[in-house]
């Protein structure tokens, strides 16, 4: 009995995991969008155009390996399971650096907001 609820409780985890990607990868995408679509409105002779690149990049970055880990949270099942098929491996990989690349985005457009402020 046991084995199946931990089945299941993996399973939760991983429709869990997939949902958090997905609500980070809206986050990064909308705020890309905003960037592209406010850069130039707000920012009449911004300094250090290279930092709004940089952040352009982590976002689309962070997009990126969101994906990959819903990818492989989607890809779970009994038979992957401890496999050296195991897609979760991937998946926490995946999930960690979409989280580190949002942080860096994050910090990266914060600093450049209030560079040309």
């Amino acid at each position: 009995m046991e084995i199946v609820d931990d089945h299941k409780d993996r399973a939760e985890r991983m429709k869990l995991l997939f949902e958090l990607n997905k609500h980070i990868t809206t986050l990064a995408t909308g705020t890309m969008l905003l960037m592209a679509g406010f850069y130039e409105r707000v920012f009449k002779s911004p300094t250090w155009k290279e930092l709004a690149a940089v952040t352009f990049v982590l976002f689309a970055a962070t997009v990126l390996c969101s994906v990959f880990a819903m990818f492989s949270f989607a890809m779970y099942s009994r038979k992957t399971h401890n496999t050296p098929d195991d897609p979760i491996e991937w998946g926490a990989k995946f999930f960690t650096a979409g989280l580190f690349t949002l942080i860096l985005g994050v910090m990266a457009f914060v600093i450049f907001v209030l560079k040309n402020l």
